[in-house]
């Protein structure tokens, strides 16, 4: 046979002018050949550690706060501090969905608010409070969705105190401390 004027009779050949098949490896002498850029040396990248989901695995139970679960993407820190006013609720707080910063922005330009990621947690008077609520509201229906009601699971170190009180952990936008945020010192 002829292909792109060579014979070749070792491999077959389905379409006129097909290439060789790859190999394993194609780009083998590719990733030395790169120049370094601005005389840095190209380091191998170490794999991040995946965040850790769920409860810290150190955490004690909280003494009045609930998580609540499954709740609608829309529904707003007000109207969860609502679904708990038989139980004297403190704050409420929604775990809004990580969104860019200027997506932020520009849900706040149109008024238009950020959704939840299904869950919060609602901080109650008292822990007899909190074991009714427990009790009560879990299995509940809100808006179609069967909520799940439990302890909240507080980091160590961590008191069941309203940080806007004490006046010494950031605030993000929603009202939660971000776990990636930098301890502040009361000293500053």
């Amino acid at each position: 046979r002829q292909t792109n004027g060579e014979t070749t009779a070792d491999a077959p050949t389905n379409v006129p002018g097909q290439v060789l098949p790859l190999t394993d490896t194609t780009n083998e002498g590719t990733a030395t050949e790169q120049p370094a850029e601005a005389g840095a040396e190209a380091k191998p990248r170490t794999p991040r550690q995946p965040r850790q989901r769920g409860p810290p695995e150190d955490g004690i139970p909280s003494k009045n706060k609930v998580m609540v679960a499954n709740l609608p993407y829309d529904l707003s820190e007000e109207k969860l501090k609502e679904l708990f006013a038989a139980y004297q609720p403190s704050a409420a707080k929604i775990a809004l969905r990580p969104i860019p910063r200027f997506m932020v922005k520009k849900l706040q330009a149109r008024n238009e608010p950020r959704k939840g990621r299904g869950f919060g947690f609602v901080s109650l008077a008292s822990e007899e409070l909190q074991q009714q609520a427990v009790n009560e509201m879990n299995g509940k229906e809100v808006d179609g969705r069967e909520i799940a009601v439990k302890v909240a699971i507080d980091s160590p170190g961590k008191e069941d105190i309203d940080p806007e009180a004490a006046g010494t952990a950031p605030l993000t936008e929603n009202g939660v401390v971000q776990a990636n945020d930098p301890p502040t010192s009361a000293a500053a």
